[in-house]
């Protein structure tokens, strides 16, 4: 992915500026400068927004971005353009922001995004939802924002904290680049695993203590395994018992059985007993009350005689009750009769006078039909005049298009012949474009020549330093090699002294001396006692001697060999240099820095000359383009000219013609009635009186018909009801004599066989109460015949005597029982709690197995071994040594191979120290030490060999996806002149040919070095943009 443009508006300190990437793709090399808070952070913050909806290291939200300077009508937002895989993307971003609505009123925006991307076809598509653009972009780099914050930028100070951090630091930050979670989580699964089935043991163990306690069993023993025996052991026991006890309780039960069945037998008989006597004294009350059952049969058939008369009763009734209705009704159909006679001769009046106006209406039909038929020429004129205002507007229209055409025309006439003008001047001034090119080219190669040589001249320099160190450490050396010889021989005459001194104290007389042989010893050699000394110091003085010796010997053979080689070097650079001034005489030979600075300055000049030919070239095709392009438009011009002449010349003869129809039209009109909204506006009122009338007629016939119908039918109504009331008369006055001739045979009025029918409702009743008493006297009479026979020669039985005997045997077999069921409640609790016991026991033996491996596996992962390393960090150090390799092939080229990172094995005092622990390789020393020993500069170029090789074994991880571009943001202000040089250098030749690389900082020497800047000038809390290129 490479970056190519980047548009920011009102986004932090800027206001509308556009970042050109394009600018340095030739460049291996470019700085980002600005003060310390102008905004060159937020440039990659803009670019990681807008891929990922975030900004690089998420420390503020987009929103939070929105310049607060921005007016509330100008709109926040980013636009990216990049080129992956040969193709080009565009993304545009919005936030959530507030902006001024309608009327001024506040309103919040959503966030928006826009993404363009080529199709198969290379057609554009768009995506316009955030969560698919977001989608999009996951799958086209295979980058988190993160990851790809770690690979384009190496943020200020973050890897020399990497550097110097412990492991857990580092591990924190090296999940999050190689997404290590999943092993993080997998190690807190398995921890949380062990705890739940810990848990579960511990609560399956005091399940057991509960079970053994819940058993109704008294045991010393808390061992589950003797626990079980015993109880086992005491069941045995109490089943036994239970048999015999259950044997003694089925006997007990027989007994009371018996006893209840006799109980039985006594208490049916005595129940006879009192039985017969019972109904004996209800027989004889019951015989008593013949007389009252007597009467109440009588009762019965004289209302039974009434029901048969009951129907021609109630005609009787209803006949009077109709002839009543029937009156009434004939006193009110005869008032409605004479209603009806007045309001016939009331309409006839009406009638009379309405058709009194037919005349009038007869004229108004006439003169509507006349008005109706010239409707259709109203339409005619109305259609004349409308088209006669469209011609008008028409040739309006035309007369100020060709007034507008004819201006432009004119306009475009003079622009051409100033564009002709500017375009022969400009060519006669790009002629020159191409003897400059020239010069160019042939001063390129004198730079190249004059580069080569001061890089020669810098490594004799280099060399000359390097050789009086050299004679320095010679000095140095032979000096401590003199006093080391010293030191030896002091050593060896001290040694030789001591032993004399012990030689001279061992001389006897008589006895030979061990150096000359004599007897005698006159003068013996006079040697003070001295410290002892051993042959092995004396040795190791003299080894060091000679190891100093060889030292010097070593450097004094280097020396020569750096002065042979310098002299070399010397001539071979003063034949380059004699040839350069021979291959270019117009030099001066002066000092080849300033001669360097001179070259450069006249490339610089040459450039910006070709520069400005070149946009003046542009410039050229540009007025080239803009020529065709007013003469294509002139053209066109005088042909749509000419078109509208004609247009107006045809509208100017449509309108005379419309003028001369409208007038003959308008001729034929009602003189009175001139618009057709006044025709129709008295058609209108003609038509409404027509309408009135005859409604008004058609009400007046209607009503006199209806009334005429309803005084027919009134009449045949009172007929038919007198004829009906005479009739039903003579039907009343026969009932009447019938039921009267009926009663007087039974000694009643028609007013007493009225009463009998309303008793004649409790007829049913009687009839029940009389067959009741009967069939309840026959039932007493056969059951006491039967009662009788059955207690006949029999005793009444002695019950209590019985009950008490009962009572005993029922208690004798509730003890029986009662101890029957506690031991089978014992035994029965105590079997589940054996059964529950083993069970939970088995299971917790299995369990604990289980648990040990459990435990013995989340040791190892998490660290708690002999090694101190777990899974996820094992993990993570095999990607650390990955990018170990990566980074040691530019350490090496940024320290001239003294340097080398390397991970510490050795097992630190806790998780915490151990396994992702640096040190680096001393190759001076020949030793390895802790990154903590290194100086600032040191410390920065392995933090800088890392930050590159992390960012590219990332890509490796990410599918191979490849960031062509990389800022390195600070850290350059702690190297010396020497290690800068070289940090450029390995950014230019490692990086820069494979992608574009920025470096973010303020120092001044890099602004020196890096002709191609980006700078950030700030005014007041807004930022601007400005492209410097100081070849």
């Amino acid at each position: 992915m490479r970056p190519l443009e980047l548009k920011l508006k009102n986004f932090g300190p800027y206001v509308d500026e556009t970042v050109d990437f394009t600018r340095f793709e030739q460049a291996p090399l470019f700085l980002i400068t600005g003060k310390t808070g102008s905004g060159k952070t937020t440039i990659f913050d803009a670019m990681c927004y807008a891929l990922f909806n975030e900004t690089s290291g998420k420390k503020r939200q987009a929103f939070q971005m929105r310049s607060d300077f921005a007016s509330d009508k100008k709109e926040t937002s980013v636009e990216f353009t990049f080129e992956h895989q040969g193709k080009i993307y565009y993304i545009k971003r919005q936030p959530k922001q507030v902006l001024a609505g309608r009327g001024g009123k506040p309103v919040e925006k959503k966030a928006k995004v826009e993404l363009i991307y080529p199709g198969p076809n290379k057609e554009k598509l768009a995506i316009q939802k955030i969560p698919e653009a977001r989608r999009f972009i996951d799958e086209l780099l295979h980058l988190t924002a993160e990851q790809f914050t770690k690979v384009i930028l190496l943020p200020q100070g973050e890897f020399r904290n990497f550097l110097a951090a412990d492991s857990k630091e580092k591990e924190e930050v090296l999940r999050n680049l190689f997404g290590s979670e999943l092993f993080e989580r997998w190690t807190e699964q398995l921890k949380v695993k062990f705890k739940e089935q810990n848990a579960k043991y511990q609560q399956k163990e005091q399940q057991l203590m509960l079970s053994m306690q819940q058993a109704d069993f008294s045991s010393e023993t808390q061992l589950p395994e003797l626990w079980l025996e015993q109880i086992k052991s005491w069941l045995e026991q109490v089943n036994a018992q239970l048999a015999e006890q259950a044997k003694d309780w089925q006997q007990a039960k027989k007994e009371n059985e018996r006893l209840q069945h006799v109980l039985s037998k006594q208490e049916e008989l005595q129940k006879s007993f009192e039985l017969l006597k019972k109904l004996q004294a209800k027989q004889a009350d019951l015989l008593a009350k013949a007389p009252k059952r007597e009467a109440l049969r009588q009762q019965i058939v004289i209302l039974k005689w009434a029901l048969k008369h009951r129907t021609n009763f109630e005609l009787l009734e209803n006949n009077k009750t109709t002839l009543v209705k029937i009156k009434h009704d004939i006193q009110k159909t005869e008032q409605n009769y004479a209603e009806l006679k007045n309001e016939q001769l009331s309409l006839a009046t009406k009638l009379a006078k309405h058709e009194a106006k037919h005349k009038e209406i007869a004229n108004y039909q006439y003169q509507y039909k006349q008005l109706e038929t010239n409707l259709p020429l109203y339409k005619v004129v109305s259609e004349l005049l409308t088209a006669r205002k469209e011609v008008e507007a028409r040739q309006s229209l035309l007369v100020a298009e060709i007034q507008k055409t004819t201006t432009s025309l004119d306009k475009k006439q003079a622009k051409l012949v100033t564009i002709k003008a500017k375009q022969h001047a400009l060519t006669e001034r790009i002629q020159e474009k191409v003897s400059l090119e020239t010069k160019l080219d042939k001063l390129k190669y004198q730079q190249a020549a004059l580069t080569e040589l001061l890089q020669k001249q810098v490594d004799l320099d280099k060399r000359q330093t390097n050789i009086k160190n050299l004679q320095n450490e010679l000095a140095d050396a032979t000096t401590i090699s003199k006093k080391a010889r010293a030191k030896a021989r002091d050593l060896a005459n001290q040694l030789a002294d001591h032993y004399i001194f012990v030689a001279v104290k061992k001389l006897q007389a008589g006895k030979p001396c061990p150096v000359c042989g004599s007897l005698e010893h006159p003068s013996p050699a006079k040697v003070s006692e001295v410290a002892r000394i051993d042959e092995e110091q004396v040795e190791q003085a003299k080894q060091q001697a000679r190891k100093l010796e060889d030292t010097v010997t070593a450097l004094q053979a280097r020396i020569n060999e750096f002065d042979a080689e310098t002299v070399e070097r010397q001539k071979e650079f003063e034949t380059k240099r004699q040839a350069f001034f021979e291959e270019y005489p117009a030099l001066e030979k002066s000092e080849l820095t300033s001669l360097e600075d001179k070259l450069a300055q006249t490339k610089h000049e040459l450039t910006q000359e070709i520069a400005v030919l070149t946009d003046k070239e542009k410039e050229v095709a540009s007025l080239q383009k803009q020529q065709e392009t007013l003469e294509q438009k002139s053209e066109q011009a005088r042909s749509k000219l000419t078109e509208l002449n004609e247009q107006a010349q045809a509208a100017q003869l449509d309108k005379q013609t419309l003028i001369t129809q409208l007038a003959e039209k308008k001729a034929q009109l009602p003189a009175k009635y001139q618009t057709e909204k006044q025709a129709k506006a008295q058609l209108r009122i003609w038509q409404q009186k027509i309408a009135e009338f005859e409604m008004h007629l058609a009400d007046l016939n209607a009503h006199i018909k209806q009334t005429e119908q309803s005084l027919v039918a009134t009449e045949t109504k009172l007929n038919e009801a007198k004829q009906q009331a005479k009739e039903l008369q003579q039907v009343i006055s026969q009932r009447q004599a019938d039921l009267e001739a009926v009663c007087a045979v039974k000694k009643v009025t028609l007013a007493e066989l009225k009463d009998l029918l309303a008793q004649s409702v409790q007829l049913e009743q009687l009839e029940k109460a009389l067959a009741d008493q009967q069939k309840e006297l026959d039932s007493i009479n056969g059951q006491v015949e039967i009662l009788s026979k059955q207690v006949a020669g029999q005793k009444q039985p002695d019950l209590e005597q019985t009950n008490k005997k009962l009572l005993q045997a029922k208690q004798a077999e509730a003890k029986l029982q009662q101890l029957v069921a506690e031991l089978e409640h014992k035994y029965s609790t105590n079997t589940k709690c054996y059964q529950q016991v083993k069970s939970l026991f088995e299971q917790q033996q299995a369990e604990f197995t289980q648990l040990g491996q459990l435990k013995e596996l989340v040791d190892v992962v998490t660290g708690k071994g002999e090694q101190k390393l777990g899974f996820e960090r094992y993990i993570l150090q095999t990607y650390l040594k990955e990018v170990l390799l990566t980074a040691n092939v530019r350490l090496a080229h940024l320290t001239n191979g003294r340097y080398e990172l390397c991970l510490n094995e050795d097992t630190g005092r806790g998780a915490s120290s151990t396994g992702l622990e640096l040190d680096i390789y001393d190759d001076n020393a020949g030793k390895r030490r802790s990154v903590h020993t290194l100086s600032g500069g040191e410390s920065f170029l392995a933090a800088l060999a890392l930050a590159l090789a992390l960012g590219e074994v990332i890509q490796k991880k990410s599918g191979g996806i490849e960031i062509e571009a990389l800022f390195v943001d600070e850290g350059f202000g702690s190297l010396d002149q020497e290690a800068l040089r070289v940090a450029l250098e390995t950014l230019q030749t490692i990086e820069g040919k494979n992608r574009m690389v920025g470096i973010i900082s303020h120092v001044t020497e890099l602004q020196a070095q890096l002709p191609y800047q980006l700078q950030v000038v700030t005014k007041g809390e807004r930022s601007t943009l400005r492209y410097v290129t100081t070849i």
